[in-house]
């Protein structure tokens, strides 16, 4: 049994229903036409009034084990080969397939109606977490356009930026990743380094860092809208396919010979645009990209899959630029996943967004330097700031949080460097015309290094 103590206690009671009637109505739909191996709802209430006085899915339980018990985060303890792998994703990708003939006219969350399935509000992973689902005045669908869907997604990220928390994510210091580092004990250092130079001037919920963000959601919607324009779909019938927004180790199961027994969790589910259904899923999480091999295999599962079922109607549907999109899915994937704030390397999703767009004489750096002395950007900059934590306090939190003074020090410097609480005052920077800080992975090693060389002095 699925509740909202089981598994929507971080929202609102009456959102935690809404989504629990969304995902019951999803299950019960895709049982109906497709042989997606999904849980059976026997029954289900969205309110609180029945019986046990909560609303619940009753449904079956799910047959196999999940794929996170072999298939892990830590490189060291993944015990699944890289066959058994490819099994699972040429089996993802022909379960794509068969969703991608689940379409309907707009992007919207499926909800029961009068013993009828119908789109409604789009419930998707971009609109309601993070304490999104709080914003006021946000588009939130059925959309009759993807435009209308980005331009949703991106209104989200601007008002996010602008008053909700940005914890863990700063923008040009992005969380240092295991697999940036040769071992375990270089990632710590680069973490500890990380937690240090974020922690003065309360960084991520600082002005600067929302600007940043807010430069980025603005410049993405020139991105998608150049992208867009590749691929377009809005002549199809019924163009927006239902998509699992979560297709994580969490929620595929498998039986012993890797063959997937059931997908669960489709809450938050909606249509989407098809670029996205047809990115390939992160694994073991979500925001982890795999190897171009294994993404090669989940592409030509999708194909067989179409070469064996295509008829008609449905064959002209998937030759109508889908097998392109199938191919060029990258920067789907990174949109997705920036948009949603599923990622902890939010500059890299967004590079790999520009490079895609722009060639190489118009470099990231310079565009967001750039913006930072747009005389837009620095109103709004005075505006955000108003809403910092005082000064004293977050000097009170530097002073706790640093028992070690060469800590402090290699972080304070490290923020001059950076010409952190300058970047949006041209007029007050030193460094205007430096170039763009970066706090990545060799910048972490090069500071290690530097400590340990003075330590050994």
């Amino acid at each position: 049994m699925r509740s909202p103590k089981s598994g929507y206690g971080q929202f609102p009671s009456e959102l935690g229903g809404q989504l629990l009637a969304s995902e019951a109505a999803t299950l019960k739909y895709l049982g109906q036409v497709t042989d997606i191996p999904v849980p059976e709802v026997y029954s289900y209430s969205a309110s609180s009034k029945n019986p046990i006085g909560i609303p619940y899915i009753l449904m079956s339980k799910a047959q196999g084990w999940p794929l996170q018990n072999v298939w892990t985060t830590n490189p060291s303890a993944d015990r699944l080969k890289l066959a058994d792998k490819e099994k699972v994703m040429l089996q993802l990708g022909q379960i794509t397939w068969k969703l991608a003939q689940v379409r309907f006219d707009h992007i919207g969350s499926l909800f029961e109606e009068n013993n009828s399935v119908k789109l409604g509000e789009c419930m998707s992973r971009g609109h309601i977490l993070h304490e999104r689902y709080s914003l006021e005045e946000l588009p939130r669908g059925p959309f009759a356009t993807e435009s209308e869907f980005y331009s949703s997604l991106t209104t989200a990220m601007v008002h996010h930026a602008e008053s909700l928390p940005l914890k863990p994510r700063c923008f040009v210091a992005p969380i240092p990743s295991r697999e940036d580092y040769e071992n375990d004990a270089a990632h710590i250092d680069a973490c500890k380094l990380w937690n240090g130079f974020v922690a003065i001037g309360d960084k991520i919920d600082s002005a600067e860092n929302r600007l940043d963000y807010i430069v980025v959601a603005d410049a993405l919607k020139d991105l998608i809208a150049q992208r867009t324009s590749v691929y377009p779909t809005h002549t199809l019938p019924d163009p927006f396919p239902l998509h699992h927004p979560d297709l994580s180790v969490n929620n595929i199961f498998v039986d012993d010979d890797f063959n997937i027994t059931s997908i669960i969790d489709w809450s938050s589910c909606s249509s989407v645009p098809l670029a996205i259904l047809l990115a390939p899923p992160g694994l073991p999480q979500s925001r982890h990209a795999l190897s171009e091999e294994l993404n090669e295999v989940f592409r030509e599962g999708y194909k067989e899959a179409s070469r064996s079922n295509c008829q008609g109607e449905r064959k002209s549907f998937l030759s109508f630029n889908a097998l392109a999109i199938l191919e060029d899915s990258e920067f789907s994937w990174s949109l997705i996943r920036l948009l949603t704030f599923d990622s902890t390397d939010d500059l890299r999703l967004f590079r790999t967004l520009w490079n895609t767009v722009h060639d190489s004489n118009y470099d990231l750096e310079s565009f967001i330097t750039s913006q930072r002395h747009l005389p837009h950007y620095v109103r709004l900059y005075e505006e955000v700031q108003a809403e910092d934590r005082p000064i004293t306090e977050i000097r009170k939190s530097e002073k706790d949080y640093f028992s070690n003074t060469m800590d402090f020090t290699v972080a304070r410097n490290l923020t001059v460097a950076s010409s952190w609480g300058f970047r949006y005052r041209p007029n007050l920077n030193p460094f205007q015309n430096a170039k763009m800080f970066i706090a990545d992975p060799k910048l972490w090693a090069w500071v290690s290094k530097a400590k340990e060389q003075r330590d050994h002095d």
